[in-house]
């Protein structure tokens, strides 16, 4: 008898195991499974803040007409024979085609019977390609592309393209209740999501009734937010100390173009230099990006210099260096 009761309880207790085990699987599972999810979702929220970031200082900037290349510049070497044999190609195309027309100018000649004829017919003739050319270029919507240079102090006088502003804001609007619902589910305050949905309201009512100077205000208190959205998914103190030296640099932007206040802006650009230092006193390993970060850092010290000046277009152009420096970082 006892040991048929030993046998059930052994019995009972590997079931229990068993079933302890299972559970314990599940739960294992189920963990990783939610700090997936939970990684996937700070990575996208950490892509969504940085579209915030570009597509509103982008913004900002139009307000000026100032425009900030936002890529690197590699070098890299290109096939030297594979370059060579395209342009010899392209010179027997471009010997063709002239051999080509000189022989029709010879056959023209010929019938004419005269060289005045040949030369009129010629010129009939070129004109009539003239025309089909530029008949073919019309139908076909030829569009020719060609660099043209930028210079800030000429833009800054053009006039605002709030053409091309609004459809920046509405890429900006379009997107918003997604990141809204991203940051809802992160747990990052509704405060600071309801304030950005307030400011970007005011942007558009900005927008509509041209004014300037509210528009880049209502911009600028959009991008408050961007360090306080990055610290809910980031312990990266240089991610944080880089959107800080940006928010910096565009309050005394702001503060310039609005109410040409320089002494505001000195101090704002020195509280950026104070971040910005401390993204370089983190870096000892790569001493080229450490030679890049101190690059950045005189230009931020050269923006303070040039806020003492009182001079908009320079200090435009002294803006505009920094922000494309921070923009490759």
């Amino acid at each position: 008898m006892k040991k048929e009761i030993g046998k059930y309880i052994a019995i009972f207790l590997g079931i229990v195991c068993i079933m302890l085990a299972i559970a314990l699987f599940y739960i294992k599972i189920s963990s990783v499974n939610a700090q997936t999810a939970d990684n996937d979702l700070k990575e996208k929220i950490e892509e969504e803040i940085s579209f915030l970031d570009s597509n509103i200082t982008d913004v900002m900037n139009k307000i000026n007409n100032i425009t900030v290349i936002k890529y690197k510049v590699y070098k890299r070497k290109i096939n030297d024979k594979n370059s060579s044999s395209q342009s010899s190609s392209g010179g027997s195309s471009e010997e063709s085609q002239g051999g080509s027309q000189s022989q029709s100018g010879q056959e023209g000649g010929q019938e004419g019977g005269s060289s005045s004829q040949s030369q009129e017919q010629g010129s009939s003739n070129q004109s009539s390609s003239q025309g089909q050319a530029e008949s073919q270029t019309q139908n076909n919507s030829t569009t020719v592309s060609e660099l043209v240079p930028d210079t800030t102090l000429e833009n800054n006088n053009q006039e605002t393209d709030w053409k091309e502003i609004s459809y920046s804001v509405e890429k900006i609007y379009s997107t918003w209740p997604t990141i809204n619902l991203d940051f809802q589910k992160q747990g990052i305050s509704t405060e600071i999501i309801n304030s950005f949905s307030l400011s970007m309201d005011g942007v558009i009512q900005s927008i509509k009734n041209k004014d300037k100077k509210n528009t880049l205000i209502n911009l600028f208190n959009m991008y408050i937010n961007i360090p306080k959205y990055a610290s809910s998914i980031t312990s990266d103190n240089n991610k944080l100390n880089l959107y800080n030296t940006k928010l910096n640099i565009l309050n005394a932007y702001t503060l310039v173009s609005t109410d040409d206040n320089w002494n505001n802006a000195i101090a704002s650009i020195t509280s950026a230099k104070s971040y910005f230092s401390s993204i370089i006193s983190s870096e000892n390993s790569n001493e080229d990006k450490k030679n890049s970060l101190q690059k950045t850092y005189v230009l931020i010290e050269d923006l303070e210099r040039i806020a003492q000046i009182n001079d908009k277009d320079i200090f435009y152009m002294g803006y505009k260096n920094i922000m494309q420096a921070l923009e490759t970082m």
